[in-house]
């Protein structure tokens, strides 16, 4: 690292400093008051469902009054299709106000959602408003990141009239992410604050302009009344990591194509499958995780479907690349989609031999072998065309093949891959993490630590241990305790109270920490900080998978149980979101089995 990249990475980030500093004061200026209580709560939803379906509506069990809005919306296939907003009063008033309006929406009443009684049927949330605030300053980035997702929404005030956007509503239009995109792909943050405004002022039957000149706009701190508690708190125990991967396993077998391809990224709004581009790597780390669950908590539809995921793979990814089959994407024949099919099929032979897994296996760690450097590296892609290696590095691919060389010599002991992946491990957690700021710094490195826990016994070495210890300490210093974010997120990683977690790096960071912990376990070091981070990160996961999630914002809550979303606001679950949280979640099951056998 060159003195003035260095100097470069210390003003970024006393910039950044300084942004959370001035956006964290202006979120701090808006004073809450008390919300109903929980009991009042499920009376409200009690209370409207009764209005639905014709019961007797049931007595509160206290009163709560306020004068700010109370916003009650009638969902419908996770579409806000009726909205009452009820100003002043107690919240038997907006709800019996609410349930009236219902009553008299004709449009509402010809829903068959309005009808239903199954898991189709209507459902709704009431948002009451604790306090508002002044909106953040008009300067780029804290202007987007002045709003709190989940907690906050926007109204506004012109010639004695309110338009309102709940939290609710912004969430189920993906409105807290997406106001600033950055060069990192699938990074955005904030909220469109000034799209947003515009909306209000759409409302009230103006401009944005003159909104601003003759109205006004605040945002507001809400407390929201849903049917489903989400977050849902829960502890981390083997039978709740079995149930939350085979919930996820079912999830992506649910969604599976016939011909064994995955649904790339399944949307709850909709209930179908965004068109994305397909990625090779992640369809075969997603066919891994679901092998996983069968080899390891015995669900043979999982392993039916990690069989077709590779008969996939075989008759439509499958080339030549030399001597070797190769996997090819897009084009090109790369690492990354080799070295986990590999890692899919070493989990199917794991359980029991398959023909297909053994061919797979065996073709492809030879592809891998021949694409090692002199100094251990691999060279990661391969031109089809010429026939010949290209000597580029990608992230996280090397940690994705010795990991893949470890789990095929683990299944079928060839010597040829064991000493492949010890060369590997040696330049990965050696000379190939080593410049100024090395020991200070780190990557995504959840591939190379789950293969450092994989070769413990094999391919052990003190650069290893030392190099995931340090990596494990790194992430300790990130990983959020409870009341450092506004939000449910102990056990998530970050930097400051600013940006909302996100959900995925938890899953691949805490696998790799429990093969961190049980790599320090066989080599009898501490393991009580691998411990304490794991069962942090385990908890974060299993408290956002959507079991049943937000249902009101999913179009088809049957079809999205068992996702795991990017991020709390997040409404597409990914494969390899499933993938990392349910690896994580049964690799952990598997080892407190076997410490209680102990």
């Amino acid at each position: 690292m060159t003195r003035g990249r260095l100097v470069r990475g210390v003003v970024a980030a006393l910039g950044v400093c300084l942004l959370f500093g001035v956006v964290g004061a202006a979120r701090t200026s808006i004073d809450e008051a008390s919300p109903p209580s929980e009991a009042l709560g499920r009376w409200a939803l009690a209370a409207l469902e009764a209005a639905r379906t014709g019961a007797t509506r049931p007595e509160p069990p206290s009163r709560w009054e306020t004068s700010s809005p109370v916003v009650v919306t009638a969902w419908v296939h996770g579409v806000p299709h009726s909205r009452h907003v009820h100003s002043g009063g107690s919240l038997a008033q907006a709800v019996d106000a609410a349930a009236e309006a219902f009553a008299a929406d004709e449009a509402l009443l010809a829903q068959d959602a309005w009808r239903a009684t199954d898991d189709r049927r209507a459902r709704f949330t009431v948002e009451v408003v604790l306090g508002e605030g002044p909106l953040a300053p008009d300067v780029p980035w804290v202007k987007e990141l002045g709003l709190v997702p989940l907690h906050e929404g926007l109204l506004a005030r012109l010639d004695g009239e309110l338009a309102i956007l709940s939290p609710e509503e912004l969430r189920g239009g993906s409105n807290y992410e997406g106001g600033v995109v950055t060069p990192i792909p699938d990074l955005t943050f904030g909220s469109p604050i000034d799209a947003l405004v515009g909306r209000l002022a759409g409302d009230l039957g103006e401009d944005a302009e003159g909104l601003r000149a003759r109205g006004e706009v605040r945002r507001f701190r809400s407390h929201a009344i849903t049917e489903e508690r989400y977050p849902l708190e829960t502890e981390v125990s083997v039978d709740s990591l079995v149930r939350a991967s085979i919930e996820g396993a079912d999830f992506l077998l649910r969604h599976q194509h016939t011909d064994g391809k995955w649904t790339y990224v399944y949307s709850g709004a909709t209930g179908r499958e965004r068109p994305d581009s397909y990625n090779l790597p992640r369809h075969a780390g997603t066919t891994y995780f679901v092998a996983q669950v069968d080899s390891i908590a015995g669900h043979p539809p999982a392993r039916a479907g990690a069989l077709r995921a590779l008969r996939w793979i075989e008759r439509h990814a499958l080339r030549r690349c030399g001597e070797h089959p190769c996997v090819e994407s897009y084009g090109r024949a790369d690492v990354g989609s080799a070295a986990l099919t590999v890692v899919a099929a070493s989990e199917v032979l794991a359980k029991a031999d398959d023909p297909l897994a053994r061919r797979l296996v065996e073709g492809l760690t030879g592809f891998l072998r021949s694409l090692q450097r002199e100094d251990g590296e691999l060279m990661h892609e391969f031109d089809l065309a010429a026939q010949e290696p290209i000597d580029v590095q990608h992230m996280y691919y090397s940690g994705e093949a010795a990991f893949a060389l470890l789990r095929a010599h683990e299944v079928l002991g060839d010597e040829r891959d064991l000493e492949a992946a010890r060369r590997l491990m040696a330049h990965l957690t050696g000379a190939g993490w080593d410049f100024l700021g090395s020991r200070y710094y780190y990557g995504e490195e959840h591939w190379t630590c789950i293969a450092a826990g994989e070769g413990r016994g094999r391919a052990d070495s003190e650069e290893a241990i030392d190099f995931c210890s340090r990596w494990l300490g790194f992430n300790d210093l990130l990983q959020y305790r409870e009341g450092d974010t506004p939000w449910s997120s102990e056990g998530g990683f970050g930097v400051g109270p600013v940006l909302l977690p996100r959900l995925t790096p938890v899953g691949s960071r805490t696998e790799a920490f429990i093969n961190t912990y049980l790599l320090l376990k066989h080599h009898d070091r501490d393991t009580t900080l691998a411990r304490e981070v794991v069962e942090r990160g385990l908890r974060e996961l299993l408290r956002w998978r959507w079991a049943p999630g937000p249902t009101h914002l999913f179009a088809d809550p049957a079809g999205a149980y068992g996702g795991m979303p990017g991020s709390p606001v997040d409404l597409t679950s990914r494969n390899d979101f499933v993938q990392h949280a349910g690896s994580a979640w049964i690799r952990w099951a598997q080892v407190l089995r076997e410490e209680a056998a102990e």
